[in-house]
């Protein structure tokens, strides 16, 4: 005789809160994002190229945080997808000439595999150009050519990728220079934050692709200090910032990501082929965006 009996015991019920912490840093961010395109709009609407400067605001508030906003959203949503516990992004305000130190996510569980890590670390900054390049191509074709000799403002090095959008989108005629708008200059730093993450360093993304690629192999041991390569690797990341002129990221990065990365939970599973192809072009994508730090003052 076979009983059916209903348990009378109820399960908890798992609380998904509001992540009130997150909601509040990326309403702040939205205020020191607009407040910084504000203030680079004022000389572009004394120059009669923008009707208002709240115009020039929203954009560039619009673009840096869909372009930082997509980057982390592409690491939590992979995250989800592989299993890994991650928190929401955190946003990062500030008050600079850009509004922000960019955005965070928090890993609460390690990668199941090298593959795995793999696919977290490269979720990010593919999501993040896939709308930095239309970010940018909107931007240039509102930015306008003026006289070199009314331009006023700071002349930035610029991206190869960069420049070839502007070669393809814009015409400049003699003797002129392009005044940028608040949403190309959005494009750019979006392509500066790609190329700082692709660093593979630490626990930046490229340092997540690095581990992944080459494993954890220990290349000697001498006491108490172990070297192994990606550490090797993460400290010609660190040279090649610093050689950029990012010397405060550069002694950022000496400090939190050389301590070695704890690397997936299962680390003999290899990286398949097609990883391994796709590290090349995020390799590409990294020189691509490379940025030095060089300013031209316009007079």
């Amino acid at each position: 005789m076979r009983m059916n009996l209903k348990s009378t015991e109820k399960r908890p019920k798992v609380k998904r809160g509001i992540p009130w912490l997150n909601l509040l840093l990326f309403l702040v961010t939205v205020g020191t994002t607009l407040g910084a395109g504000y203030l680079q709009s004022l000389s572009l609407v004394r120059l009669g190229v923008l009707e208002s400067a709240w115009h020039g605001a929203i954009a560039f508030c619009l673009g840096i945080l869909g372009i930082v906003g997509s980057h982390e959203m592409g690491h939590k949503l992979m995250a989800n997808r592989r299993g890994i516990d991650a928190s929401f992004p955190y946003f990062i305000p500030a008050p600079t000439f850009i509004g922000t130190f960019g955005a965070v996510i928090r890993m609460r569980s390690r990668p199941r595999d090298r593959n795995s890590l793999f696919d977290v670390g490269a979720a990010g900054p593919i999501a993040g150009i896939l709308v930095a390049i239309p970010v940018t191509i909107l931007g240039l074709v509102w930015s306008s050519p003026v006289p070199i000799e009314s331009a006023k403002g700071i002349a930035l090095s610029e991206p190869l990728l960069f420049q070839w959008l502007g070669d393809w989108l814009v015409r400049l005629p003699s003797e002129s220079v392009l005044l940028l708008h608040p949403l190309a200059f959005a494009g750019w730093v979006g392509m500066l934050i790609t190329m700082l993450n692709l660093m593979p360093v630490g626990m930046l993304d490229g340092g997540h692709i690095s581990r992944a690629l080459f494993g954890g192999r220990r290349l000697f041991r001498l006491a108490f200090f172990e070297l192994s390569l990606p550490r090797v690797i993460s400290l010609i990341g660190v040279l090649v910032t610093a050689i950029l002129g990012y010397w405060l990221m550069a002694l950022l990065m000496l400090f939190f990501g050389v301590r070695g990365h704890p690397g997936p939970v299962d680390d003999a599973v290899p990286l398949s082929n097609g990883r391994k192809i796709l590290a090349v072009g995020l390799l590409c994508l990294l020189i691509i965006c490379a940025t030095p730090l060089r300013a031209t003052f316009l007079r």
